[in-house]
């Protein structure tokens, strides 16, 4: 009854290659009665919440009455200054990395501005240039490998390209683009277009250091780098996350943000968290391990599991993956149900022991 007040943004949906699909957790426990569903939709943490996180959010509990205090924002850029050999300039904190794509979009997207998206990707790509009135020009992944289409990206490009989006790994096609790859291609843009650098699985690829952006943002004044503290340190409730780019572009994303958006609890989870390597090496090597278990069980059911450098799989099992959905959930197991293959978080092995077994067991009944 409000659609006439709305903009023109609200009314669109993203490309139809993104159809929501699925129910609650709740819902499924009670539609297939079931005590517990393994959720491996979400690219969540199997292994939960940094400890050292955790410890420190629940001591700043009792300060929740307060407004955030900003000076403990300035410690967590300093330390992530540190970490990735920047200055505090560099950097801009977020409610989560969606926000910091989303700022990048509301300071450079102007109406009628071309943005080059790389499909299937990241829903909130779509909305973030039609919320700013701008144009979606959508470059299909190569069909061999699922991986970028470079050439094709490039030759996308016209004098009204404003933005970029990369994704690397690639979300949902888990696919990655080697370092010096990516930066050779990227430096073949305008100087005038912002290439943004979706970083939120960088960790779980086999080599960060020689696969992120982060190292060349000084050579390249045009590029912004999102992170996230979700994946690896298992804080994705919390929404934080941040964005590294040269200072200029900094503070004009920075005027996008409104005032006090930022947790304390968050930010202290944040501080601490970036000093938890047990747990993030912990997680890192888990997800290699089971990300190897599952790969080898379904191409050994002949099914097409693309190159994975992230913390999920990317499977084509020849049906769609919307029936696949519905019918994992009596098996106790939930996956993405809304691209054009599944796209599967990697679990615990348990999680994906019953996932290999639920497929299994439906190819028996002749119903995969």
């Amino acid at each position: 009854m409000f659609e006439h007040l709305a903009k023109n943004y609200a009314l669109k949906k993203a490309p139809s290659t993104v159809i929501p699909v699925g129910i609650s957790m709740k819902a499924a426990k009670e539609e297939y009665g079931l005590d517990e569903i393994y959720k491996l939709a979400s690219n969540e943490n199997p292994y939960g919440v940094s400890p050292k996180a955790l410890e420190a959010m629940a001591g700043a509990l009792k300060d929740g009455y307060l407004y955030p205090d900003s000076t403990r924002d300035n410690v967590l850029k300093d330390k992530i200054a540190k970490k990735h050999n920047l200055l505090s300039d560099n950097i801009m904190i977020t409610c989560g990395a969606a926000n910091a794509l989303a700022f990048a979009g509301e300071a450079f997207i102007k109406p009628g501005d071309e943005c080059i998206i790389t499909s299937p990707a990241y829903p909130p790509y779509y909305y973030i240039v039609y919320k700013n009135e701008g144009v979606i020009v959508d470059v299909p992944s190569r069909a061999e490998d699922m991986k970028m289409d470079m050439e094709a990206v490039l030759n996308a490009v016209t004098e009204k390209t404003r933005l970029v989006f990369v994704c690397n790994p690639n979300n949902p096609t888990s696919t990655c683009i080697p370092g010096d790859e990516l930066y050779a291609f990227i430096q073949k843009f305008p100087k005038d277009v912002i290439v943004v650098v979706d970083e939120a699985y960088i960790d779980f690829t086999d080599d960060p250091e020689k696969t992120t952006m982060v190292s060349r943002l000084e050579e390249q004044p045009n590029m912004i780098v999102v992170r996230t503290f979700s994946k690896t340190y298992g804080m994705a409730a919390i929404r934080l996350g941040y964005a590294l780019a040269c200072p200029e572009i900094i503070g004009l994303m920075n005027k996008a943000m409104a005032a006090r958006s930022l947790s304390n609890i968050g930010i202290e989870g944040a501080i601490a968290a970036l000093d938890d390597e047990e747990f993030r090496e912990k997680t890192v090597s888990s997800n290699q391990k089971e990300r190897a278990y599952l790969t080898e069980e379904f191409r050994a059911m002949g099914y097409t599991v693309y190159d994975s450098q992230a913390n999920f799989i990317y499977v084509d099992f020849g049906c769609s993956c919307q029936d696949l959905y519905f019918k994992l959930l009596p098996y106790k197991v939930m996956i993405r149900g809304d691209f054009p293959f599944a796209r599967i978080s990697i679990g615990t092995h348990i999680q994906n022991e019953t996932l290999v077994n639920a497929v299994k067991d439906l190819r028996g009944k002749g119903e995969l």
